[in-house]
């Protein structure tokens, strides 16, 4: 399972480059992976750059959803648990039941902790980020006429 934000750096540059970018993030090679975006954003359209912008924009707040909500998910697990003991039901039902809660809880459990401890896909997208707005900006002044 991939976080939110290695499945968008996945989609937009491939696997192959997701995991160059990883390797060259061990060897503390950011400058690399700059390079590497801003050229193939370069080769994108403006209204292309705004589509990437908007969906770098929910995928980080999809990313910060799995946070918040991950309280709410708690509490709504405990509160299962202790219905399905509190309602004395039969050692065959119980037992799937807590089985099925406890399976979906553990999902939800890893979703967060991979969301939450991927510091090598933010740095990622960092500098996604920072090559995005590079190439917005350049493109902003270039129309209102500026010198760069």
């Amino acid at each position: 399972m991939k976080s939110v934000l290695g499945k968008l750096i996945q989609r937009r540059f491939g696997c192959e480059r997701y995991t160059i970018y990883t390797e060259k993030l061990n060897k503390k090679e950011s400058m690399d992976i700059f390079c590497d975006i801003y050229r193939n954003l370069c080769q994108q359209s403006q209204e292309d750059l705004n589509d990437a912008l908007k969906e770098l924009l929910g995928y980080v707040q999809m990313s910060i959803r799995i946070s918040r909500n991950f309280l709410y998910i708690t509490m709504g697990y405990m509160v299962a648990v202790a219905m399905l003991l509190l309602l004395e039901l039969s050692w065959m039902i119980l037992i799937p039941s807590l089985a099925v809660v406890s399976t979906c809880y553990l999902y939800k459990l890893v979703e967060f902790v991979r969301n939450r401890y991927c510091d090598r896909d933010v740095r990622i997208v960092l500098i996604y980020k920072i090559a995005l707005f590079h190439l917005l900006e350049e493109s902003c002044l270039q129309k209102e006429g500026h010198e760069l």
